[in-house]
Formats: C-alpha cells, structure tokens, sequence
C-alpha cells in the first residue's frame, strides 16, 4: 500500500539542456511480475509505484541535466527570487525556435492515495505558464492555472492575484498565504532530496549532525561504514575552536567573508576519527583510529557522507535522488545501497533515482525490473538526447542477459567506440 509519505510518480522535461522533445522518467510500475519486492501498490490509484529507477548512458548523452532538472524546479518554487532573478533557463541550443521557447518541467507526485499534478514553463525572465490540479476523488480538480497574461488565471481563489507577478510562482504565493493543497504540493517538491557526488564529501557534518542527534541511528551508520570496511567498529567527534585567521585557509570564499563579516571571533570545526578493530592487536592497542579527511579512503569518506541522506530517506518516505551514484564505490556497495530500498528494507516506501555508470547494476534476474532501467542516448545528427527505458523494448524477458545485450549495444546509449589508440592518426 502507498504511505502517507509523497511518491515520485513521473517527472518531465521539454526544450531543456539536450532534451529538445519532451522526455520522461516514469515512476509508474508495468503490469510485469518480476521482482515484487520494488514495486508499492497504489490502489485508489489502480497503479503500482516503483520504488527506485536507475539511468544510465554515454558522457555528455544528458544524463545529468535529469538530475539538474529536479534542482532547477526545486529554485523554480522557492521563495528566494525577485523581479532580476536569472531563471535557471536552459533551452535546447542547437535549433534557433527551441532558443526562444520556453523551458517546460512536468511532475506527478502521490500523497495519501492523491495524485497531484504540477508543470512550470518559463523563459529567462518570466513564466509563461504554471498550473496544479489534484484528484481527491480519482476525478481532477483545477487548483490554479495561470498564463503569461495574468487576467487569464483559473482557479477558485483570486484573491492573491495583486500579488502575482511575472516572476513570481503561484505555487509560492499560495503556499506561503496558506492555501492547503499549495502549501501540500511545494513541500512535496521540495522534499525531493539531490545530491552530487562530487558533493557527498562536503555533507559529512551534516551527516554526523543528524546521525549525532539522533543516537540509536549510530549503529546503522556503523552498519553502512562496516560494508565499505569490515574493521570499522565506531566513530568519534571532536571538536577545536578555529579562529578567522586559520579559516582563511581553507573555507570557501563566501562562507570566509561571511565569518569576516560577522560579529563571531571564532568557529568550531570538525575532526572524525574513525575506530578500527582488527582483533590481531594486544588490547591495549587493538583499537585504531584514523582520521576521516586525511587517512580513510575516499569511499569511505563517501559512505559516510551517503549513510545520512539514505538513512533518513528510508525513515521519512523521502525520494533520493544521486547523480554520478557510485563514482567511488565498489560495485557489491551499490549494489546494495539499491536493495535497500526494496520493500523488505523499506517500510517508508522511500525512492531511489540514480544517475549512474555502475553497468552491474543492469540485472534483470536479481536485483531490478526491467522498467527500472532507463537509458539516455544523443542523436549522431542533431545533438539532441533522448531518454527511454528497457521495458519500451519488445521481445526482451526477465532472464534475457541484458547487460551482454547492452555492452553489445543493442539499447544504444553507449559510447560510438572505445576501442582503437588515441595516437592513430
């Protein structure tokens, strides 16, 4: 059964970064049998939800503008822009028409059994058209819509039209003046968790955060470590007051000039230690630490910096969504990063979308359906990317060897050639 949590359902995309033609990433299960464990029914809805999707492809196919898609409409519904605000717009640059049109983000979200139904369009400087409609009785129903010319707004309240201006998100105003479904459909979207790789390493305080608040949560962090390190057995925090002159060398400018600027004399940093037991060692000397930043493996810095969010995605519901998912990780790790959030592991109905070069991951027989794999690929003629999934295939069955059949290139979405020299002329 669906959770009282939000679902991702499908996400769309149209005239943005190599996507000229709409593309989808479908969370909606097919009607196959394979592999219950990863699929949540929806009954009210009459459809089953997948609980993760794995998207794979050659560099530069567009890939990773899948995963820039869900931040830039995440920007698109804070309340953090104005009138100047620089739209993230993105449009397909190779044809002179798509230059000039409008970027267009689709989503479809469940949340008790409700569908609810979201799209944004924008150019540079203004949106052109935004709408949200719900089905609270398997029927729509109309919340808002709204067009360039604001006269032109549907929806049964009018009352925050004064406010809405050409930059301005309805979805925002409303929510921020209360109106419920608004309110509900925002925070959905903004609960979609992004994260980069090249990124997890600058989440390890925050992981430590949330792992140090909430203790009996330290033993599963200690149960991920221990995956990537079989002697791992703790961790330890310590703390060091860092004065201004010292964090010149190695904050980031902006967050330097903020601490210039403000009235604190100092600041606390950081150091982790990570426990080791190898049980060969006299006791008195059994138990090693080594320092996270300086002395661990660079996947175990990122296991550790993973553990948060994947932890606490499982224990609220939340969807993950990770681009370049498993750059520094041993393929069993991935591997099993994904079975987590099989339904066995998985009480929340949490979801999983990774953008990823891990090819072990492409099993049919054992780990994934056939509808949870999508591949991108880039047209040789125009440049355009397109995005589409095993299951559109015909004649490919659960035990087939998918990932021979992919490597062969029968799906496309592979590099033109890897063989050859570089110095051949």
């Amino acid at each position: 059964m669906c959770s009282s949590e939000n679902m991702l359902v499908d996400f769309s995309v149209e005239n943005y970064g190599p996507f000229r033609d709409k593309a989808t990433l479908s969370m909606q299960a097919t009607s196959r049998k394979e592999h219950p464990g990863n699929i949540v029914d929806c009954p009210t809805m009459n459809c089953k939800v997948l609980t993760s999707a794995l998207v794979f492809g050659p560099n530069a196919s567009g890939k990773s503008y899948i995963f820039k898609a869900f931040n830039d409409l995440k920007f698109m519904v804070t309340d953090a822009y104005t009138e100047d605000v620089e739209f993230p717009y993105r449009p397909y640059k190779l044809d002179q028409d798509s230059m000039k049109s409008p970027v267009s983000f689709d989503i479809r979200l469940l949340e008790d059994d409700i569908l609810y139904e979201y799209s944004i369009s924008f150019l540079g400087d203004r949106i052109v058209h935004e709408k949200l409609q719900h089905y609270p009785m398997k029927r729509a129903k109309l919340v808002f819509e709204r067009h360039e010319c604001i006269d032109d707004f549907k929806g049964k309240s009018r009352k925050l039209l004064g406010l809405l201006t050409k930059t301005t998100s309805y979805l925002v105003l409303g929510a921020k003046y209360n109106e419920e479904v608004c309110i509900k459909v925002r925070r959905m979207i903004m609960n979609l968790v992004t994260l980069e790789s090249q990124q997890i390493g600058d989440i390890v305080p925050a992981s430590i955060d949330y792992f140090e608040k909430d203790p009996e949560k330290r033993s599963i962090l200690i149960k991920g470590l221990q995956k990537s390190d079989f002697a791992i057995t703790d961790y330890r925090v310590d703390q060091f007051p860092i004065d201004k002159e010292s964090a010149r060398k190695f904050l980031p400018l902006e967050e330097y000039e903020a601490l210039i600027n403000s009235s604190h004399t100092s600041m606390k940093g950081i150091k982790v230690s990570i426990e080791h037991d190898y049980g060969i060692q006299p006791e008195s000397s059994a138990k090693v630490r080594f320092d996270l930043g300086s002395e661990e493996s660079i996947g175990t810095q990122y296991m550790f910096g993973l553990m948060g969010p994947i932890v606490d995605s499982l224990s609220t519901g939340k969807t993950l969504i990770i681009d370049e998912f498993g750059a520094h990780l041993h393929p069993l790790l991935t591997r099993w990063i994904v079975e987590q959030f099989s339904k066995d592991n998985n009480p929340n109905n949490s979801q999983l979308v990774a953008i990823t070069h891990d090819i072990g991951l492409i099993d049919t027989k054992e780990l994934v359906r056939r509808d949870q794999l999508y591949f991108t690929n880039k047209d040789k003629f125009d440049g355009s990317s397109s995005l589409y999934c095993l299951s559109d295939f015909k004649g490919i069955r659960k035990d087939d060897l998918v990932l021979k059949a992919y490597l062969s290139g029968r799906y496309d979405a592979i590099p033109l050639t890897v063989s050859g020299s570089v110095l051949d002329g």
